[in-house]
């Protein structure tokens, strides 16, 4: 898609304060090359200036999360500073791809949705479908619900327009994964209700449809990543038409004019193994192990055994002062305490 995280940046979330009125940013010379726009979002940025700021929060609140969800595993989610290197990640076939595309889908629907329903974007509102609904004579829908349609609409439409007009084979697995995160989106909306009653009784509530955290999403999607399917490219002997398949399908169900990935579409799909994750291979996308801060308590994948690649590690005592009890302000700033603590500290060798 996709958005250079060096340049193209609103902020380290958690790591300084992030002021409101930094969402209305000058959209002045945002549309361009240099943020890893492709010719086609430039277009749709051009014609759509007012929402670009919560598109590039989106994609920052994505690889945020994917740090913080993949911060103990050999692969941490680290992408670089080098536009060609990103692409080589982004375009690489792996899971780890997979999971980008889908968690930076839902990151861009997402943070859309709630521009709508906090009123920063002109263009949409509440999700109204449900005001006038009732259930049980009990239940009242009101306030303002989460706008997930035209959140999620414009976030995949974002999203796909970097892929090739022409489909190849990285085009459609990207695709793919982009809808999973939407999906993902339109299916992590929960009801939130509000009692009215004499004494706090309940016996009437007013009710509206909200979105759940994006640290909840990201959860969910990563538990998508670890269960992902490896497929491979074939074409239906029936329609003629390309579609991925489970790599270890039987042949006679490959073989069925319904395309089985319709089983599928719902999981994050990959064609190409991970790279080796405890070495450097920027043209691959691993940044390695070395230098990286290990549990030297832990057996689990954080421990030093597991996450040095048995290379060992070093530790020492350190002073550090942190960012810390940090909470993000719905829109768009990031509140943390400062504190100082005395730790050990081990590190890869």
């Amino acid at each position: 898609m996709f958005i250079d995280h060096k340049n193209f940046k609103l902020g380290q979330i958690c790591h300084k304060t992030l002021q409101v009125s930094d969402i209305s940013f000058a959209t002045q010379g945002l549309c361009h090359l240099k943020y890893g726009l492709s010719y086609r979002q430039i277009r749709f940025c051009q014609r759509n200036e007012a929402i670009m700021p919560f598109i590039r929060f989106g994609a920052n609140l994505a690889l945020e999360e994917c740090k913080n969800q993949f911060k103990n595993r050999h692969w941490n989610c680290t992408l670089f500073h080098d536009q060609k290197l990103i692409g080589n990640i982004l375009d690489s076939g792996t899971k780890e791809s997979a999971y980008i595309h889908a968690l930076t889908s839902a990151g861009i629907a997402y943070t859309i949705t709630k521009a709508c329903s906090t009123g920063r974007l002109s263009s949409c509102g509440c999700d109204m479908s449900m005001k006038e609904k009732t259930t049980n004579g009990s239940i009242r829908w009101a306030g303002c619900s989460d706008n997930v349609l035209f959140g999620s609409e414009l976030g995949r439409k974002f999203v796909n327009l970097r892929e090739r007009v022409t489909k190849n084979r990285t085009s459609l697995l990207n695709v793919h994964n982009n809808q999973v995160g939407i999906r993902m989106i339109l299916e992590s909306v929960d009801r939130q209700c509000k009692c009215h009653g004499v004494s706090g009784s309940c016996e009437f509530k007013t009710c509206w449809r909200s979105l759940r955290s994006f640290t909840q999403i990201a959860k969910q999607l990563k538990e998508t990543y670890d269960q992902s399917i490896e497929v491979r490219l074939q074409r239906n002997l029936f329609d003629k038409k390309l579609r991925f398949v489970p790599r270890n399908l039987p042949y006679h169900m490959s073989k069925q004019p319904v395309s089985i990935m319709t089983t599928y579409r719902n999981d994050l799909i990959f064609y190409s193994s991970s790279p080796n994750y405890c070495e450097r291979n920027l043209e691959l996308g691993s940044l390695g192990t070395i230098g990286r801060v290990c549990n030297r308590s832990s057996r689990a994948i954080d421990g030093c055994d597991l996450l040095c690649c048995n290379r060992g590690y070093q530790s020492q005592i350190v002073t550090v002062r942190d960012q810390c009890n940090c909470r993000f302000q719905w829109c768009c700033y990031v509140q943390c305490q400062s504190c100082v603590t005395t730790e050990e500290i081990s590190r890869c060798l």
